[in-house]
């Protein structure tokens, strides 16, 4: 699923995940990053932008400093490689997400990881889904408050 499911689901006590996910939406030129994901066939990723597509990231592409513009216009002429990189970049993000989420069960702190991931991926409180808030009430964890509240702060 989406990240943002996957990070639900693990609080309700979901242990295993089976998902096209990141495979697809590489085929379609699109990044999942922290923030959410990142369209790299649009104008914002276009011949000006050096970045790579999540710093810090340790699939190829991201280490070998492949810039956002490159994989974009690697995109925008059918290159098969763009689709490799880009599959690579989202199976290191779940992966990645997936070692994090486990090692915040594990220290006792996954409450306070999932208020992290959401402020992350929803700067504006109100953005939040109701259904997340309602999930992760379900079991005890607090979202929607405990950011609105650092954020009057």
């Amino acid at each position: 699923g989406y990240p943002l499911d996957l990070i639900v689901c693990t609080a309700l006590g979901v242990d295993m995940y089976d998902c096209v996910y990141p495979t697809r939406t590489a085929r379609f030129g699109v990044a999942l990053v922290p923030t959410g994901t990142l369209k790299l066939k649009s104008h914002d990723c276009g011949t000006q932008n050096d970045r790579v597509v999540q710093d810090g990231c340790r699939c190829q592409a991201c280490r070998h400093q492949i810039s956002r513009a490159r994989i974009s216009a690697l995109l925008k002429s059918s290159n098969p490689l763009a689709v490799q990189l880009l599959t690579q970049h989202n199976l290191v993000y779940m992966r990645t997400l997936c070692r994090q989420m486990r090692n915040a069960i594990l220290k006792g702190e996954y409450a306070q990881f999932c208020r992290d991931f959401l402020k992350i991926q929803f700067p504006n409180p109100d953005d939040i889904p109701k259904w997340v808030i309602d999930a992760l009430g379900a079991v005890g964890i607090s979202a929607k408050e405990t950011i609105e509240e650092e954020k009057i702060d």
